[in-house]
């Protein structure tokens, strides 16, 4: 069955989520936050409407929002390491948005936040920047020299 309008609509809107999400973002960004709010309603349009896709296809669109939702109140958090537990949680979909993607990239958002707050938490741990440098407020410590 041919894919209706409201349909396509989300997949490319999903898949345009998809890639903002895989970027750097600005921590002002606001758009893929009203995106994602916008696939939820496509999400519930599509389920109420009367030549709806199969179930199985509703479900990995609702997961890969889900994920998306989740991703965006994890970075909400304060700190690394409660992003990095909120980010364990999600799941990613299961399923390539599109026939073009070998893997989901829902999967490699995830990855790539999970590498993103496991660095966080390294820098916070070990008092360094993100260029790996000792932080200026640190301690600079002499080698001890022994007397003779």
């Amino acid at each position: 069955m041919a894919a209706s309008r409201l349909e396509l609509n989300l997949v490319r809107l999903l898949c345009r989520c998809e890639t903002m999400a895989a970027e750097k973002r600005d921590p002002d960004e606001w758009r893929l936050e009203k995106y994602v709010g916008a696939l939820e309603d496509m999400l519930q349009a599509l389920k109420t409407q009367a030549s709806k896709p199969a179930s199985e296809v509703i479900n990995e669109y609702s997961r890969k929002v889900d994920f998306l939702k989740g991703m965006l109140q994890a970075e909400k958090l304060t700190s690394s390491s409660e992003k990095a537990l909120a980010n364990q949680f999600l799941a990613p979909g299961r399923v390539p948005t599109t026939a073009r993607e070998r893997v989901p990239a829902t999967k490699t958002v995830h990855l790539q936040s999970r590498a993103r707050y496991t660095s966080e938490m390294r820098s916070e741990l070990l008092g360094t920047d993100s260029a790996g440098e000792p932080e200026l407020d640190v301690r600079k410590r002499t080698p001890c020299r022994t007397h003779s």
